[in-house]
């Protein structure tokens, strides 16, 4: 077997850095287009009783498959095969079944019948394909840098995917005015395109190496986990509990047309603005130090807004949870990784995302139960 090992660029390669970030940011409108659509198409086609099964099949899928996805990366790796496999199919399956799906909720004459049988099933194939692609190509982020500039690079994609969530309300308003085919024909478009982006400018990029430069000798899975679990935490906290505390903690200013989710868009947005400020702490302070701090102000301020009874110090919680959660967006990656051991980091990786899912996974599920 090949040993193999994480040495980085000797200077930030930005034009990987930008593939990467739009491939996240095509990840992230995917997630909101299907999120949107889903219980729509479930509904029209009187597939409603499936909801609960979909719900339960994302979360185990989202923290499931990018560890497996991993694994076989890694695996190839160590045989010298094409790295480039499992990215390369999860695309091309994620984008045809986009395709698919346009396809099945238009005007085709599919009968009713045969549709209530596929459509489950190529929302589960979505799903997985999804996932199969995230993690590998996350992965090689630590490729396209120095190790020390790693958090900067990480803001620039925390920066971006932040913001996408932030203007999820917008986003969502625009898929709405597109209809159900056309936001599902430009998904599959969108992920094809940043895919064939990323690839090219990383087709050049060999993950065979010497040893010698590794940083963790072994793989501190528990730690991996942890990291992922703390930053899915907050995120999951942040886009499932606070919009209703949110909205009875500033009803005065909401409205029919402003509530509880615009304001964690605001917070979203502040995150975002933070990324590159934070990069510079991190790099300055260390990844440790910087995730552990990012933590515990993340916690305390969550605590505040849970508790308070005032406005104004709801508000002020608000800014400290969005400076805590981008100081651990901007480290939790990068400190992940140098927790992993050259032969195992796609895996790791998919380990860091999969835990990362799984707080948002259990409150999807137990509020589909109540």
């Amino acid at each position: 077997m090949t040993n193999h090992a994480k040495i980085t660029s000797p200077s930030i390669n930005w034009n990987q850095i930008f593939s990467l970030a739009a491939l996240n940011a095509a990840v992230v409108i995917s997630w909101i287009a299907y999120h949107n659509y889903q219980p729509k198409v479930l509904e029209k086609f009187q597939l409603t009783d499936l909801a609960f099964f979909m719900v339960v099949a994302q979360a185990l899928i989202l923290v499931l498959i990018p560890p497996i996805a991993g694994k076989v990366g890694d695996i190839m790796i160590a045989k010298n095969s094409n790295y480039f496999i499992v990215f390369t199919i999860g695309i091309s399956i994620t984008a045809m079944t986009f395709m698919a799906v346009a396809f099945s909720v238009s005007s085709a004459p599919i009968p009713l019948s045969i549709l209530k049988m596929i459509l489950p099933i190529m929302i589960t194939i979505w799903l997985i394909s999804m996932n199969i692609f995230h993690s590998p190509a996350n992965s090689m982020l630590e490729l396209f840098a120095p190790t020390k500039q790693l958090p900067i690079v990480m803001s620039i994609i925390t920066m971006v995917t932040e913001m996408l969530y932030a203007l999820e309300p917008i986003v969502v308003n625009l898929v709405d005015l597109m209809g159900p085919v056309i936001t599902f024909v430009f998904g599959g478009i969108l992920l094809i395109t940043t895919g064939y982006w990323f690839r090219s400018t990383t087709k050049n990029v060999t993950a065979a190496r010497d040893t010698t430069d590794a940083e963790a000798e072994k793989d501190n899975y528990l730690i991996v986990i942890l990291i992922g679990l703390s930053l899915g935490t907050v995120m999951g906290t942040l886009q499932n509990i606070f919009p209703d505390i949110l909205h009875e903690s500033f009803k005065s200013y909401s409205s029919m047309f402003f509530g509880g989710k615009h304001f964690v868009s605001i917070i979203l947005a502040i995150t975002a603005t933070l990324a590159i400020p934070m990069s510079k702490f991190v790099e300055k302070n260390g990844l440790e130090k910087s995730f552990i701090i990012g933590c515990i102000i993340s916690a305390v301020a969550i605590f505040i807004v849970f508790v308070s009874p005032i406005a104004f110090i709801s508000a002020l919680a608000c800014i400290l949870v969005a400076s805590g959660f981008s100081m651990m967006a901007v480290s939790a990656f990068p400190l992940a990784l140098k927790n992993l051991s050259v032969q195992n980091v796609t895996f790791g990786a998919g380990m860091f995302f999969g835990a990362s899912e799984i707080v948002d996974g259990l409150i999807n599920v137990f509020q589909n139960l109540s």
